[in-house]
């Protein structure tokens, strides 16, 4: 349900807005934190194991761990979503983890990380175009040049012009990422598009349940290598179940139930600068200008995206349970 006292408008805000709103970036900020260092981090386990067996056990292992917690909330809380509500959350979960992340594994054996990257994060473009769509939202000339000015940022950082787009191999790869990136922002115009009933944590185990469900037999059928049981990629694994699965997929709940996908997803493009700066510091990878560049031009889309224009009415509330 809306409550029209939670808005994100910060004109003749009461503080209980502002903390709201701080709240809000602060979801965002920890996901641009969590998945954009997940690439050095998951890297580094992948010595250790196939890419299927990892994304396997990583949701398997969330799924279970968040299960359990529900589990001991007591008989007053609901483990599962609503009746009603659990075979819209798993196509959710479907799309946004399952779709997205098989996508993007089997992407990453055909073409560069780098490139995965930049087609995972044109999410916002196609956010934006499935919100006009579906949603029936207007997207403002502020928020297009913000879109635009944050692509550009990222494309600066991967530089799409040194790739070759010509290849079979970099055809399919690049068809499966943008696959996975469409089922990503399909999913996320999909939950702004209703209200919830069921709480936050409810909706993030149905969503990992649906996921766990294919992402298990998918790396029974397609992982070829061993897992190897080391302290890296123990610790790499942890940090995946906890930090970047469970709680950041409910900060990405959280986010949307705010805010518009256009809007959320802007500053997710500041994950894979975070993530180049991550591997610098964990892999010793060089840092270049480009990623000043592109780290100036993506901060600049983000807040041209999110500002509002004193006079701006409130479209956005908390649907909080």
């Amino acid at each position: 349900m809306r409550l029209p006292s939670e808005k994100l408008v910060l004109d003749r805000a009461t503080p209980s807005d502002v903390a709201l709103r701080a709240s809000t970036v602060g979801y965002l900020a920890f996901l641009a934190f969590a998945w954009g260092g997940n690439y050095a981090w998951t890297k580094l386990a992948l010595a250790d194991s196939g890419p299927w067996a990892f994304n396997a056990l990583r949701y398997l292992c969330a799924s279970i761990v968040l299960g359990a917690i529900l589990l001991a909330r007591g008989r007053e809380f609901s483990v599962l979503p609503l009746r009603g509500e659990r075979l819209p959350l798993a196509v959710i979960g479907l799309l946004q983890i399952a779709i997205m992340t098989g996508a993007s594994t089997l992407a990453l054996t055909m073409i560069e990380a780098s490139r995965t990257v930049l087609i995972a994060y044109s999410m916002p473009i196609w956010g934006m175009l499935l919100s006009i769509a579906i949603l029936r939202e207007r997207v403002t000339a502020r928020v297009f040049a913000g879109v635009v000015l944050g692509f550009a940022g990222l494309a600066f950082l991967c530089a799409p012009w040194s790739m070759d787009w010509t290849s079979p191999a970099a055809l399919l790869g690049s068809t499966l990422a943008l696959g996975g990136t469409l089922g990503w922002a399909l999913a996320s115009v999909l939950y702004r598009r209703r209200s919830w009933r069921s709480d936050f944590w409810s909706q993030t185990f149905g969503q990992f349940l649906a996921a766990t469900a294919v992402m298990v037999p998918a790396a029974l059928l397609f992982e070829d290598r061993g897992v190897r049981l080391t302290a890296t990629f123990g610790g790499v694994l942890a940090w995946n179940v906890l930090a970047a699965t469970i709680v950041a997929f409910y900060c990405w709940a959280r986010a949307l139930d705010r805010m518009s996908v256009v809007r959320a997803s802007q500053f997710l493009l500041l994950s894979p600068v975070f993530g180049v700066l991550l591997s610098a510091a964990v892999l010793g990878e060089p840092l270049t200008p480009a990623l000043l560049v592109s780290g100036g031009l993506i901060i600049a889309g983000a807040g041209l995206s999110s500002a509002r224009p004193a006079s701006a009415e409130p479209t956005s509330t908390d649907r909080s349970r």
